[in-house]
């Protein structure tokens, strides 16, 4: 068995495929995979990548419709087939595992009564469709009801320990209403998205002129990844953590053995098979004092890591936040608007 068979088999971690390509999923499937982190960037890569697979049910979508939602019919029409493919797994683990994910529109991100009703036509697409949002304050109140009806939530778009925990804390006062109504609570995942986070303080202590070695900078994902698994341990939330967006294999086998959900690229799971690390759980092992000293001279790494740096309010004012946000709505939200299929091919104008 290779190493991400190993990993899913021989301990609690397991992963989720990043991709919508057929091809990819089925190949993930093989090496353990037990999901897939579905959102409109891959949505519309999909649809690039194999127009030819996907265009006879894009032919059957509505003509009529505004772009929003034509783009939320791509989406549906992608997430579905996903979930499709990890039905199984749902069951089969009593709906911890074996989801796609929903995410919502960019655009609409900062209206929390938008968001629950975009959020609710997702979680009615599929029993295993996760309602996929960022983690910004107007999520919060989504996040608490959408946990309390019983519908499984990821939270994306977190780089911090705040984050992570203030989403934490609004699943489980949604669960607790959902355990009172008699509802079976669904899990929550949150997101968090080490490698981007490395890459914007760099890009941070490289203007700021700090003087640190960029080796050292690699560490700080996986150090504000490990906290939150920890600070969930200890307080006994029932949350799964999910490192995404990663960059090296270091950012897996550092973490190899936490009862975690990776998010993997393909290119991320071909660059792990075939370095074939030594097949050893480093989730106990702790990010050494002096790098974390280190880390503290960026001082968006300090807000990034320390519990209650950033409020709510600056959530999605955090600079690497609002990067990503923007990423995904001109990268995959607006391409998906606007998605024509012409003689020559995909294209968006």
């Amino acid at each position: 068995m290779n190493y991400l068979q190993w990993l899913t088999s021989e301990t609690p971690t397991k992963f989720w495929h990043d991709s919508a390509i057929p091809s990819e999923i089925d190949e993930a499937i093989k090496n353990g995979a037990t999901g897939v982190t579905t959102n409109p960037v891959l949505t519309y890569k999909t649809l690039q990548a194999v127009p030819e697979f996907w265009q006879p049910e894009v032919d059957k979508i509505p003509k009529d419709l505004t772009p929003a939602e034509h783009a939320e019919a791509l989406l549906r029409m992608v997430a579905t087939y996903a979930a499709s493919k990890f039905r199984d797994v749902f069951d089969r683990t009593g709906g911890m595992q074996g989801y796609a994910l929903g995410q919502l529109d960019p655009s609409i991100c900062m209206d929390a009564e938008k968001m629950l009703a975009q959020g609710l036509r997702y979680a009615s697409w599929a029993p295993n469709i996760s309602v996929k949002t960022p983690s910004i304050k107007s999520a919060l109140p989504l996040v608490e009801e959408l946990s309390s009806r019983g519908i499984a939530v990821c939270t994306t778009v977190n780089f911090s320990v705040s984050q992570a925990m203030a989403m934490a804390d609004a699943y489980m006062r949604g669960r607790k209403k959902a355990e009172k109504r008699g509802i079976r609570p669904k899990p929550l995942f949150v997101v968090q998205q080490g490698g981007r986070l490395d890459e914007y303080l760099l890009e941070v202590a490289t203007d700021s002129g700090i003087d640190i070695d960029p080796e050292v900078i690699k560490n700080a994902g996986n150090a504000v990844c490990k906290k939150v698994y920890n600070t969930f341990k200890q307080r006994g939330i029932p949350a799964t953590v999910m490192p995404a967006g990663l960059r090296g294999v270091h950012h897996l086998t550092s973490m190899a053995g936490a009862d975690m959900t990776f998010s993997l690229q393909a290119r991320i799971q071909r660059m792990t098979v075939e370095a074939d690390p030594e097949r050893v759980c480093h989730i106990d092992e702790e990010i050494p004092d002096s790098v974390i000293k280190e880390l503290y001279k960026i001082p968006e790494f300090v807000r990034a890591y320390e519990e209650g740096a950033l409020k709510p309010e600056e959530f999605t004012t955090f600079g690497v936040t609002q990067k990503t946000m923007s990423q995904f709505l001109w990268t995959g939200w607006v391409p998906l608007e606007n998605y024509q299929k012409t003689p020559t091919g995909a294209r968006w104008f």
